[in-house]
């Protein structure tokens, strides 16, 4: 046997794959083992960790806890095909599913009497797999200590699934007691990476697990497909039929087939029963419908790429009887600038009472008024002046003049900013109320409805919330003998739109179709959101030691980049509602007029009060005299 030119090859093959680790499987001499270590440890080679195996070892009982575990990204694992006992070696990596991504296995065949592809078309090879199954000869050459050597890429779609074993030419390479010589390529594969030569399966049929809540599970399978095909009434069951609309885009972009099994739910727990379960026990491929990445499916599964969004959220109309809110016609204004203008005000009509006094005694008797306003009267015109009003009292001097032109000109500037804010505050925009969070929604005295949703009902009794379980003890247990607590989507948006202040918790994406069907743009508006948990994010999972995941992740990290998940999530997932203000007058409700109308009265019982004193007051005196 050359052991040398092994040992060059087996050092190139190294090189070429980046790998420094590597275990030698083999039955060779210990003169011949010395020999092969002394050629590997050459000065001038590259630096390699190795370790030698004798298969003399008849027990591969935990094959990878005894001989390969290992804290790099691959190991190199040579194998002497030529040795007998490396059968049972090989049929026992097959069963514990060694011939994947973490291993890169150098099968080397010397001899004619071992037949490659009846003993492998059998075993458990992935499609990750990394495999060099090495075949040498000697070339007729002059040079005598020449061997070459061909290596074929070996993988396999999935045996289980009926894929089949391929062997792939890649390269071959010529090697002596010193050096090997040049590659020479004998196909295309290195002109591809790994995957790009494993893209389509089409030998292969996935088993794909489906989630159906909407439609009895009972159905026939067709009729169900059929359910699941259709793109109208994107409401219904939209998060599971996104995901399968997304699965038969991979399945093209694959090439493969693709057996469906049905599901009434993700799972009964964190990771049982359901599509989940199906995945996590292995009697599916992949699941459809995207789910939650939660800390214990993930010690089963992998979360190979974001495909959906989850968005829970509480729902409710502005409640117009929720109280008289006058604070917005003092909102323009802070309340120094509200002292500071009434100071104004009282300075002004100081000024004026003082100009219309002068007048009276020091101006041409023609000029002057025929009485002297009361300092009450001067502050009645300062105050109309600020409401614009205007006075049929004028100063006749030059500087009551300019203090009656500086009130006005400041009034005038007051009075429009003010009439500007308040306008725009009240007409611009709808009015939203001021529960703006759960813990508040808890507080408050609304009634709350439910959508009949068994995640919903999980994190009703499972979250740590502490606002959460505030608004369980006050809104939901003292109902939980209420018929109506739990509605349908349909019925609960129509509630929510027929008594405002009746909140409606339900999944946004199946939720917000009936708003947009039933809901006119003012009432929309009008609408009132808050978050009944975190936005989530689903993602598309796979069994942790799939083989598929990173070809499966490159394929939908395609339908991401070319637009396509946006356009199918945009169509199957409603997140926002789309308020347009501009094509309707917002009306203002009584909750802001009323404090107008009370000051109004108030007003009018302090002018009676005043009358019925006065009138008191001048019965008294006539009397007196």
């Amino acid at each position: 046997m050359q052991l040398l030119q092994l040992a060059n090859f087996v050092l190139q093959n190294l090189l070429q794959s980046r790998i420094s680790f590597i275990i030698f499987f083999h039955c060779w001499a210990n003169n011949e083992t010395l020999q092969f270590a002394q050629q590997i440890q050459q000065p001038h080679q590259q630096l390699i960790y190795y370790q030698f195996a004798h298969l003399r070892d008849w027990n591969w009982e935990h094959l990878e806890q005894r001989y390969l575990d290992h804290a790099q990204p691959t190991l190199a694992i040579y194998v002497d095909l030529r040795c007998m006992r490396s059968r049972s070696l090989l049929a026992e990596a097959s069963r514990a599913r060694l011939y994947n991504q973490h291993y890169h296995w150098v099968l080397h065949d010397s001899s004619e009497a071992f037949s490659f592809y009846d003993f492998f078309r059998r075993s458990n090879i992935s499609i990750d797999a990394d495999v060099d199954y090495v075949k040498q000869h000697i070339p007729n050459s002059g040079d005598k200590d020449a061997v070459v050597y061909t290596v074929y890429d070996v993988y396999s779609n999935g045996n289980h699934i009926g894929g089949q074993l391929n062997m792939t030419v890649n390269y071959e390479l010529s090697c002596n007691r010193s050096s090997c010589d040049g590659i020479r390529y004998l196909s295309s594969l290195h002109l591809r990476s790994k995957y790009g030569n494993r893209e389509q399966l089409t030998d292969v049929v996935l088993r794909v697990a489906t989630v159906v809540t909407q439609r009895p599970i009972t159905w026939p399978p067709e009729q169900l497909l059929q359910f699941l095909n259709q793109i109208n009434d994107t409401h219904i069951d939209g998060i599971a039929r996104f995901g399968f609309q997304l699965s038969l885009i991979l399945k093209d972009l694959l090439q493969c087939g693709m057996n469906f099994t049905f599901k009434d739910r993700w799972s009964y727990g964190d990771y049982n029963g359901g599509s989940v379960g199906a995945v996590v026990d292995e009697t599916a491929d992949i699941g459809s419908a995207p789910c939650l990445a939660t800390p214990g499916r993930l010690h089963l599964l992998s979360a190979i790429i974001e495909t959906g969004y989850f968005r829970s959220i509480c729902l409710f109309r502005t409640p117009h009887n929720a109280g008289i809110r006058g604070d917005v016609f003092l909102q323009p204004f802070s309340a120094l600038v509200w002292f500071l203008f009434a100071g104004i005000l009282l300075l002004i009509a100081l000024m004026l009472w003082l100009a219309f006094y002068m007048e009276s005694k020091r101006m041409h008797r023609s000029w002057r008024l025929e009485f002297v306003p009361s300092l009450l009267s001067t502050c009645l015109i300062s105050f109309g002046a600020a409401c614009s009003q205007s006075s049929a009292l004028t100063p006749r001097s030059t500087g009551g003049r300019l203090a009656y032109f500086a009130l006005f000109l400041i009034s005038f500037i007051m009075y429009n900013y003010y009439t500007s804010v308040v306008v725009s505050s009240l007409l611009s925009s709808p009015v939203k109320s001021k529960i703006q969070t759960v813990q508040q929604l808890a507080e408050s005295s609304l009634t709350v409805g439910l959508e009949p949703l068994s995640f919903t009902k999980s994190y009703l009794n499972y979250t740590q919330r502490p606002e959460i379980h505030l608004l369980r003890k006050r809104k939901i247990e003292p109902q939980s003998h209420n018929p109506e607590l739990w509605l349908p989507a349909e019925q609960g948006i129509l509630r929510v739109r027929d008594r405002p202040g009746y909140v409606f918790i339900f999944e946004a994406s199946s939720g917000y179709e009936y708003v947009e069907r039933y809901y006119t743009q003012q009432e929309i508006c009008d609408l009132n959101e808050i978050l009944f948990r975190p936005e989530l994010r689903l993602y598309t999972h796979l069994h942790r030691n799939s083989s598929y995941k990173e070809l499966v992740r490159l394929r939908l990290l395609r339908v991401l980049e070319t637009g396509i998940y946006r356009k199918h999530r945009t169509w199957w997932a409603r997140m926002r509602l789309h308020c347009y203000s501009q094509n309707f007058v917002i009306t203002v409700g009584m909750e802001y007029v009323a404090p107008l109308f009370f000051m109004l009265l108030c007003g009018y019982l302090l002018v009676l009060l005043l009358l019925l004193l006065e009138l008191a007051w001048q019965r008294y005196a006539q009397r007196s005299d």
